[in-house]
């Protein structure tokens, strides 16, 4: 059942309610009808009459408030409630076999509601040819899913691997914003300048038991989802950094103040500071696994420049920032594991002595555990790039050709640029594509390419 309703008032105002309710016959006990609602709500400031007639309304010429809300759901499978056999041979007959993740017959719908508030702004700045005009609009929300369903693992008294379960809950909530600027417009050049800016943050809600463990799809990364901690946080070994740090077992110091003359923090042209035995030339693991971060940036923003001059030559430039962005160099460690990284040939200095020490760089990738996930591999990954440059001419313009109103030749490039302190090949790659928790990892992963097109349109 669909149904849905607009109302709105002059030009100035109006709202929208609807409702959907679904019915599954799927199999078990959870198949009942489920109902989402929705609304929407705008209210345009700068159309009522008393706004008009301000003077602000010669400057600020627009003003719009909107909000809306709602929600949504995704029905379990039918056969994710009920069981089914499949079959194999045994010896010479035909056996009947159970799934190894085990359905569940009681399975909830698995419920997403959103929330947002938003406004636009459109500024009238000057006469002149500079800066006449500029258009804001800025969005916040909150999103929140309910009853996930996802496997976890089931008791080994069960006779199966996992079982299906509404398992965890998450929160999500960001701001997006952007800035459309008429910086010049005359008679034959004009300039707009776009940024856009969208921040986000995913945490996990709640866990109905025990912390979701996860391996990356590298297999060797450890992910946990776990309640008040942000989606796609890695999960390792730490090396010290200072001889200070304490045992996060115990609560006390890893190095017993009278044995730290034998350790000494030196400075790595690889992550920093480092504990050294001085004897072993070793990095030292502190014990247990903790959160390494959280991978995900704090912002991505983009500035766009559009150019164009007498509808002849057009230029386009795109720059993208990536704040605070972290990835796991996993093909670093694996590089490491085997002694072929280059890092292994810069020296380092231990007890005063300067050499490329092969026992250190081995020591971090072996610390802890071995393949076990480091925070020396956890790098930061933010960056500037040059996302895309391209000028076009149309020679039509400049030159008589029959039949033809437009030839414009466009040379443009991609991805030309990047400065960032990411040591991998490129800090934009993520290793899995399908999953909404696998997140900042680098495992062999096949970089953005650099690129150069030279296209011609052609209009008669």
């Amino acid at each position: 059942v669909l149904a849905n309703q607009r109302f709105e008032y002059s030009n100035f105002t109006g709202f929208s309610v609807g409702v959907r309710s679904d019915y599954s016959s799927a199999f078990g006990s959870g198949a009942t009808a489920q109902t989402f609602p929705r609304g929407d709500f705008f209210f345009t400031l700068s159309n009522l009459k008393f706004y008009q007639d301000l003077k602000l309304s010669n400057v600020l010429s627009e003003v719009k408030f909107r909000a809306g809300y709602g929600e949504a759901g995704i029905q379990p499978g039918a056969f994710q409630r009920f069981t089914v056999l499949g079959a194999a041979n045994l010896g010479g007959t035909s056996v009947f076999t159970f799934p190894t993740t085990n359905p569940n017959p009681n399975l909830s719908v698995e419920l997403s509601k959103e929330t947002e508030f938003g406004t636009d702004f459109t500024l009238t700045l000057g006469k002149g040819n500079w800066f006449k005009s500029a258009i804001i609009s800025a969005t916040i929300w909150e999103r929140e899913t309910q009853n996930a369903i996802y496997r976890v693992d089931a008791a080994p008294s069960t006779g199966v691997g996992g079982k299906l379960d509404n398992a965890f809950g998450l929160k999500s909530n960001g701001i997006q914003a952007s800035l459309n600027l008429n910086v010049f417009s005359g008679k034959d050049l004009t300039w707009d300048f776009i940024t856009n800016f969208s921040q986000q943050s995913s945490e996990i809600s709640y866990v109905k038991g025990p912390p979701v463990i996860l391996l990356s799809s590298a297999g060797s990364v450890g992910i946990t989802l776990q309640q008040g901690y942000k989606i796609g946080q890695f999960f390792g070994f730490k090396m010290m950094k200072s001889l200070d740090e304490l045992n996060p077992l115990t609560g006390l110091p890893m190095i017993p103040e009278a044995s730290r003359n034998l350790y000494e923090v030196v400075n790595s042209k690889v992550g920093g500071n480092w504990v050294v035995n001085k004897a072993t030339r070793q990095a030292v693991a502190l014990p247990g696994q903790s959160s390494l971060g959280d991978p995900n940036p704090k912002f991505n923003m983009s500035f766009i420049n559009n150019l164009q001059y007498k509808n002849i030559v057009t230029f386009n430039m795109q720059w993208d920032w990536v704040a605070g962005a972290h990835l796991y160099n996993q093909t670093k460690q694996w590089m490491y594991r085997d002694g072929i990284h280059s890092d292994y040939d810069l020296p380092i200095t231990i007890n005063g002595e300067t050499q490329a020490f092969t026992s250190f760089y081995r020591s971090m990738y072996a610390g802890g555990a071995a393949n076990g996930t480091k925070n020396y591999f956890y790098e930061d990954a933010s960056f500037w790039r040059l996302r895309n440059l391209s000028v076009g001419v149309d020679l039509a313009k400049l030159t008589k050709i029959k039949f033809t109103n437009r030839l414009q030749l466009v040379l443009s490039g991609r991805n030309l640029l990047t400065f960032t302190p990411y040591s991998g090949m490129d800090p934009e790659v993520n290793y899995s594509t399908n999953s909404a928790f696998d997140r900042g990892l680098d495992h062999n992963t096949i970089p953005n390419t650099k690129s150069y097109t030279i296209g011609l349109n052609v209009g008669f």
